[in-house]
This record gives structure tokens, sequence and C-alpha cells, in this order.
């Protein structure tokens, strides 16, 4: 195990011998390990047995071509950028190359000899590739040999043969190191490509079909790390579905709860609500995922389970990922629970000294039923005295580990968590690998769909900002969303600052407030109940209210440079409004030219659906975005679609849940553990 360590080491602590230059190129890149950099696979291969032919080209697409140059210039641009254009073919059709700041290549390429080109071509006039890989062919030996080159993201100034030298370096000195983190029988059975040989043929292939079978191997891997790593918390406590406990099954007050509620449950809500008193009752750890549309009702059937286990002798905790959350949890249930006798208490970052003291005092002795928090909670100073059921909001923005630290918490460990990033229940179950799936699918009856109009133009801009104004003179409220909070160089978007300037002069017979993650706290309160009193009209903010804020009269959102924000982030925005009894209405204001950003745009106008909007948007974007924190390990899944190949994820979870069954719930396999803690911790 110790030579196995040593690929966790950084570069320069264990002698690997490279130039500090080409250290600090690798670190550019962010490699610091040997494990970092052999891992560090190829984006795409310069394939030379399949070269293309420029008559054969139809769309964009990534091609190595056999060309030769018919001109080579440095043509004068307005921006006075200095630029190199060559003309060039293969007889079967004619496409134009251009380098930017690279105009000494005017003298090196040579017109009328072979080269090979390798890039991302787009049409235009011509067909064109920008900035390609470029090599010239010494003797047509070159083109026979059938090499497979391995390419990869890299930055200016380091080159792609630099980094092919340094890792086949690496290859030789270090693949040794690289023990089996995969089970013997599980090799076996599947017949997956042992790990060394896969390291060596994902770098530097020979042939095209044992290039795939490293792409595979390195699938079920990083699958195998990631089911593995999410199940084994299912199985450190024993068999979750296994009798731990027995509860009293006492439910007046929740009786007395929803008779003060001023509406009635969905079917959906109940459906949920009596599925999991059904495990509590019947003795079952509870361990489950409810996901929901923006505007189902998950944060209620939350507040009901809880009440039920604080009714039954424990204690709860709600955990929320901003404290504008926190803080409209506790706000929501701390005025009818007091009425009923139980105790409710706010834990933020931002609560110190005495005051902080006695909270945790008081939650320590039992005294405080019920807590609403954020990452505080999960601090060691937070000790409780009978934690039963724990309540975490805004799943996606929370890792498996920060799950775990307040679980480990509790006396029964019940978890109960919430997502209003919904994603299709299939893919739900094996991402999620360690929860049962719980679906609100049915909106709360009276609300409204939200009428959603992409805004791409100076009149309908005056057309919407003509009609806001009408709307807020009967009396209602508007947000407007801006993607920044000061101004920046690198992103052509206004500030805020500079925003209420803009909607000032254009709205100036009404009130304007601003909220935004840099302010304070308290001023953050202060503006929010402000405004869910009325006494702001237009709520300017970035999207800290993307989460939290909940103003049934608020029917207006419109969200300034709409383009920058991802589907999930829009249909969560949208959701601010539509609360009410009243009519609600999303301007997404975006001249994008953008073909991805304009499909975003037509997506939200078309629905309201936010498993249709999920589905489009994990099309659209990298798993890792849409689902958030690192601990997940979406994000890092190279050889795994999660839309495209659920058939794999399936299969991987499953040969995980046998391994675990066996084992006991262990990770025997010394490597498989040290990577597994590697990724999660």
């Amino acid at each position: 195990m110790d030579k196995y360590n040593m690929i966790f080491k950084k570069l320069d602590e264990i002698g690997f011998k490279i130039t500090p230059r080409e250290l600090k190129n690798i670190n550019s890149l962010g490699i610091f390990t040997v494990q970092e950099l052999l891992y560090y696979f190829p984006r795409a291969y310069d394939d030379r047995t399949n070269i293309k032919k420029i008559g054969e080209l139809k769309g964009e697409e990534y091609v190595v071509l056999k060309v030769q140059f018919l001109t080579v210039t440095n043509p004068f641009t307005p921006s006075r950028m200095k630029m190199t254009k060559a003309r060039a073919t293969d007889g079967t059709g004619i496409i134009d190359i251009i380098w930017f700041r690279m105009p000494y290549l005017v003298k090196t390429l040579k017109i009328g000899e072979d080269y090979i080109i390798i890039g991302n071509v787009k049409r235009g006039y011509n067909f064109q590739i920008i900035n390609p890989e470029y090599k010239r062919l010494e003797n047509q030996k070159e083109m026979k040999s059938g090499e497979i080159l391995p390419i990869y993201s890299t930055k200016k100034n380091f080159s792609q043969n630099n980094l092919r030298k340094i890792l086949k370096k690496a290859i030789i000195d270090y693949c040794v190191y690289f023990e089996e983190n995969i089970p013997k029988d599980i090799l076996d059975k599947y017949k997956i490509l042992e790990r060394k040989k896969a390291l060596e043929v994902i770098h530097f292939p020979t042939n095209k079909k044992l290039l795939e079978e490293a792409k595979r191997r390195f699938a079920i891997e990083e699958l195998l790390i990631l089911e593995l790593g999410i199940l084994e918390n299912k199985y450190r406590s024993g068999n979750l579905k296994t009798r731990k406990y027995s509860i009293n099954g006492e439910k007046e007050l929740v009786k007395k709860y929803l008779k003060n509620l001023n509406f009635k449950l969905t079917s959906a809500q109940k459906k949920v609500i009596t599925e999991i008193y059904k495990e509590l009752n019947e003795g079952y750890f509870i361990n489950r995922l409810v996901q929901g549309d923006v505007g189902s009702g998950k944060t209620i059937v939350s507040i009901i389970l809880l009440l039920y286990i604080i009714e039954n002798g424990y204690q709860g905790v709600i955990m929320a990922p901003t404290e504008i959350l926190a803080v409209q949890h506790f706000l929501s249930v701390k005025d009818d629970f007091k009425k009923i006798g139980i105790e409710v208490e706010l834990l933020t970052g931002s609560i110190k000294g005495k005051k902080r003291e006695g909270i945790l005092e008081n939650i320590k002795d039992g005294k405080i039923s019920l807590v609403i928090g954020t990452h505080a909670l999960i601090e060691e100073n937070v000790q409780f005295d009978k934690l039963g059921l724990i309540v975490i909001d805004e799943q996606h923005r929370f890792g498996v580990v920060q799950r775990k630290k307040l679980r480990d918490k509790g006396i029964l460990s019940n978890l109960l968590v919430m997502s209003a990033t919904p994603i299709p229940r299939s893919l739900a179950l094996s991402i999620y690998g360690d929860l049962d799936v719980s679906v609100i699918d049915e909106l709360p009856p009276g609300r409204q769909p939200i009428k959603t109009k992409w805004i791409n133009n100076d009149m309908d801009l005056e057309k919407a900002y003509s009609f806001i104004e009408r709307k807020i003179t009967q009396g209602r409220q508007v947000y407007f969303v801006v993607p920044l909070i000061e101004d920046s160089d690198k992103i052509s978007a206004k500030s805020v600052e500079e925003y209420k300037i803009e909607i000032g002069n254009r709205f100036k017979n009404f009130s304007i407030g601003i909220l935004h993650g840099k302010m304070k706290n308290d001023e953050k309160y202060k503006v929010m109940q402000e405004f869910k009193n009325k006494n702001i009209d237009i709520l300017l903010s970035t999207t800290v209210i993307e989460v939290g804020i909940d103003v049934p009269n608020a029917t207006i959102i419109t969200i300034i440079n709409s383009e920058r924000f991802g589907l999930s982030s829009l249909h969560q925005l949208r959701g601010r409004v539509g609360r009410g009894k009243f009519k609600s209405y999303c301007f997404l204001i975006s001249k994008t030219e953008n073909d991805s950003s304009k499909s975003r745009m037509r997506i939200m106008e078309e629905t309201n659906d936010g498993f249709k909007i999920a589905e489009e948007d994990l099309k659209i974007r990298k798993s890792g975005e849409i689902f958030g924190v690192k601990q997940s390990g979406l994000s890092d899944l190279k050889f795994i679609d999660i839309t495209q190949d659920i058939k794999t994820i399936k299969q991987v979870k499953e040969i995980c849940e046998n391994y675990l069954e066996s084992t006991k719930g262990r990770i025997e396999n010394p490597y498989l553990k040290k990577d597994i803690e590697e990724k999660f911790l």
C-alpha cells in the first residue's frame, strides 16, 4: 500500500524529472500528482487511419485532414489582430484555415507539401478551421503507420507534443504503482481490461478495439467509485430496512396543525406523507429523496413529518444551503409551532457570542425541538439530545460527506432530502443510489402556469416595461434579476448598481430595493421583509432569490441577460412568481445570437414542466453543472453520459449492491477504498 500512496504525492515531491517550466505548465492544468497526471485523459484522438476528405464534409465536426496549401498570407484585420490565413485542398474540395496571433506561420508553412490538419470544421462562405493543430508529413510512410495520437486540453504555450512526452515518461516510470482497484471477480466476470494496461492504452492506443476496451474500463471504474462511495453509507449502520426502533404513532399535534392550514394538501403530497409514515411506524430508517417541481409543496410535506417525529419524542432539523432560505423556513413555521407548544430556533454562521452558546446548550439539552440552519449545523460543537429526523433542502447543493456529517449527530438518523431540480426517475434511482425516491408530481390547486416571454429587441422590451408599470399600478410587485453583483471587465453585463439607476429612471414613481449575496445579513432580512410587506414595488436582485423567497403578491419576474443562466436556474427563478391568486409572468431579456442560448429561451417559453426542462438541461449542459457539489462525483464523470448510459449506470449499481452484500458493507480492496476516499473527502 505504501507504493500505491506514491501516486497521490505531488510531482515535485517524488522527483519526477521535468523542468520547472514543464511543472508549471502541468500545474496550470490542475495536475499536481501522478494520479492526476495519468488520469488526465485525452479529449480526442488524432486517428490517422481515418483521414476525412474535404468533399465529404457536411457541417460542424472534428476532423483529421491531409491537405496541401494553395496560399498562405497575413491579411489585414480591422482589429489589427495578427492572423495567418491559408487556403488548402486535398483534391476533393477547398477549405480555409486560420490561425490567430501566429503570423510567423506564413514563413513556416510550405505551399504544395503534405500536411495533417486536426481541428473543428465550421461552415462559413467556405468550410474553415480556426487554430487547428498541424503537422508536416516528411514521407508517405508516416501516413501508412496507422498512428493514433492523443489530443489533450492544454493551454497556450504548452504544446501537445510536450504533454505527450511528459505522459509517456510518467507511464514508464509510475504506471507500475497503479494497483488494481476493481475486485478480480468483477474484472473476470465482466471481461474488464486490467488497470495498468488500460492506462497505457488510453493515452497511447495501438488500435481502435483496444482503445474502446480501455474507455469501457474507465467508464466502469468511475461509476464503481461513485456508486460505492454513495452506497457504502447505506451499509455502515446495517441494512436500513431492518427494524431498529419503535415509535408511538401520536398524531394529535399533526392534526391540529393541518386543521389550521388555509389550504388542502394535494393527493401527491398525501401519498408521500403516508409512504413515510408507514416506514416510520414499522421502525424502518428513512433514507429518502423527495423531488418535485417548483411550488409543488415539498416544504409542507417535510414540516408535517418533522412535526410527527417531534410529537413522538425526538428532535428535528432542517438544513438549507443559504441563510436567506433558512430564515424563510424559520419565519414560516416559528409562529405556528409556537401556538402548539413547540420550540423552534435558527442556527446560522452569523449568529455568534452568548446567543449562539445559549442555542447550542438548549439543542443539547433537548429544549429546542426543531432547529433550522445552514452548514453551521454540521459543526462539531452542535450536539443534539435526541435527533430523530433530518431534512436537507435543495439537496443538489450539498454533498454526500455533508449529509453524513449531519446524520452522524442523530440517534435514529432518519434522512429526508428535498430537491426542486427534477431529474428523470430512472436516473434519480441510479445517481442517488443510497436513497429511496418519492416524487410530488402535482401542483397545488389554483396554481396557474406562468406565461413566459423571450424579449430580444428594444421594441418588445418597451412593451414589457409598460406592462410591468401597469401591473405595479394595480398593486402587484416585480422582481428584476441580474447576473452580476459588481462590474467586471471580463463579462459585458451591467452591475446591480448600474441597473438600479437604469430601472430607477424607467420606473421613477415606484420604490426599488436591492438584494445580493454581498450584503450583510441584517440588510438582507430588512429588504426581504420590506418587499414582503409591500413597501418595495421592485426588488432588484442577483440569484440569491433563486430559492427561499415566497411573496404571493409578486407576479412578474424579469431576468436580465438571461442567456447567462442555465435552464434549471431560469426555471427556479421563474418559480418565485405564481405563488398567489394573480396571473403571473416571466420576461427573459436577451439579445443573444448563440444557438444554445436561443434554444434555452424557446424551451422556457414552451413549457412550465420542470421535469421536461430538466431533461433538456441534461442534454445541453454537463451533469456536474446540474447537480452541483463536487462530492456528488457527477462533475468528474468523463466516460459516462448520464442521460444516455442509463443501462450501464444501472448495471454498475447492481454490481456495487451485490459486492457490498457479499462483503457486509466493507470495501475490501484497499486500492478501491483509497480511491473512494480521494473522491469523496
